[in-house]
């Protein structure tokens, strides 16, 4: 075993003090974990002091400006020479930082009593999700999630982190979220120490949650962090905005979460990649309900983190998630794409719940987001997928034996009825259910 840092030590000690649930929760790395005090410290000190020459930045320069390639600046010719090519805070630019909090205060109305912490920029999701499991996961941890989820958390958590994962069914026998068995599983699930992982807007069905169905989540939550368990919350909003149905819950269940237990640490992982409609710009934040104090060590934490890898997300991305926020069209840009999905989104359910279409298949519930899902009542879903693809030029994804996802994101709604007619010919064809 290493020997700590002795500024690993001291962030220890201060999360100790501030939030015991916070360091308990660490993984071994997250405690041995820190940022030295080295290049970047005294960059930042050079660019307060250096009044006459800052010979600390890996750039270069020319006539008092950044060099720079003239066939590149010709493609972004409105942005600032240290917007495009100069070199990102390791946690993200202030400015974008704070503009994403005040987004999330705006989006979730549960959040305007509670502590939010200024979010932390990550280069995508998956990049936020891979810094959590450094952080909090150590090999034999149990991670709690439901049967149906996005491929990549078992990549990350299990894979690469060597967690334990342990999962219920998603839906219950009324086709609900199934609050029973999230709590059954989190009851018989054993250990002094828990992480959950819940997605709403949910990939790969659409599904989102009632209010009913989420505090029934917080309550199963806090029971068992009653019973002594320390539980780490890790809250995918990838989807998040992208709610079409009124019945559902229209904001985070992070808000939620915040302050509902000192055993609990709810964290919010989102982006810009689907909210902001940003998809390769790779933009993501994570977001804890903690104050300064606790949040001073944790980012220190987090900065010796990304340091020791990516290094800081693409300044680039990060100025024009920002100057698009700051735009005056923004939110009428953001409605109008957001009434596109939506209109789709109705469409796909009315097509592919159809009566004429019961017999092939099941279509689970969908509010929100990106997908449908339909559940085959006979044949398998991958030969489905490869005879779509290749007998009719169209794609889509399986998952498990019966499961095939179609994303109706990337589908006009003029082209949804001539899909599922597709997919309909496809299962009679291959399994004679004509």
């Amino acid at each position: 075993m290493q020997d700590l840092n002795p500024l690993a030590i001291e962030l220890n000690e201060q999360l100790r003090a501030s939030s015991p649930a916070v360091f308990s929760l660490f993984s071994e790395l997250g405690k041995r974990i820190y940022l030295p005090k080295g290049i970047l410290s005294q960059t930042a000190e050079a660019g307060i002091k250096a009044h006459r020459f800052n010979a600390t930045r890996a750039i270069a320069s020319e006539d008092g400006d950044m060099m720079h390639l003239a066939v590149s600046r010709e493609l972004v010719p409105t942005l600032s020479l240290e917007g495009i090519y100069g070199y990102a805070p390791v946690l993200g630019q202030p400015e974008l930082r704070e503009t994403w909090k005040t987004h999330l205060l705006k989006e979730n109305p549960s959040l305007a009593e509670a502590t939010l912490s200024l979010p932390i920029v990550t280069s995508g999701m998956t990049h936020g999700f891979s810094l959590l499991a450094e952080l909090f996961v150590d090999s034999g941890d149990t991670l709690i999630l439901p049967d149906k989820i996005w491929g990549n958390y078992r990549l990350i958590f299990q894979t690469k982190a060597g967690a334990n994962l342990q999962t219920y069914p998603f839906f219950d026998a009324t086709s609900g979220f199934n609050t029973h068995g999230f709590r059954e599983r989190l009851t018989n699930t054993a250990g002094e120490k828990l992480l959950i992982l819940l997605n709403f807007p949910h990939n790969p069905t659409g599904y989102a949650i009632n209010r009913t169905e989420a505090q029934r989540i917080v309550d199963a939550i806090v029971a068992r962090a009653d019973a002594g368990c320390r539980i780490l919350v890790m809250i995918d909003d990838a989807y998040a905005g992208l709610w079409y149905d009124a019945s559902v819950m229209h904001e985070s269940l992070f808000g939620l979460l915040v302050g509902c237990h000192p055993n609990v640490l709810p964290v919010k992982i989102d982006g810009a990649t689907k909210e902001e409609y940003a998809w390769g710009l790779r933009v993501a934040f994570i977001s804890f309900g903690l104050g300064a104090v606790a949040m001073q060590p944790l980012e220190q934490k987090f900065s010796g983190l990304i340091r020791a890898n990516t290094s800081g997300a693409s300044q680039v991305s990060q100025t024009l998630i920002l100057e698009a926020m700051k735009a005056p069209d923004y939110v009428e840009e953001k409605q109008r794409n957001y009434e596109i999905l939506k209109a789709r989104s109705l469409k796909v359910e009315k097509v592919a719940s159809d009566p004429k279409y019961a017999k092939l298949w099941e279509v689970y519930p969908s509010h929100a987001g990106y997908f449908t899902c339909l559940n085959l009542k006979s044949g398998n879903a991958e030969k489905v997928r490869q005879c779509l693809l290749e007998d009719h030029g169209i794609g889509t994804i399986s998952l498990g034996e019966t499961e095939l996802r179609v994303a109706y994101s990337c589908l006009e709604e003029s082209d949804i009825g001539t899909v599922f007619r597709t997919i309909a010919a496809v299962v009679e064809a291959l399994y004679g259910m004509g």
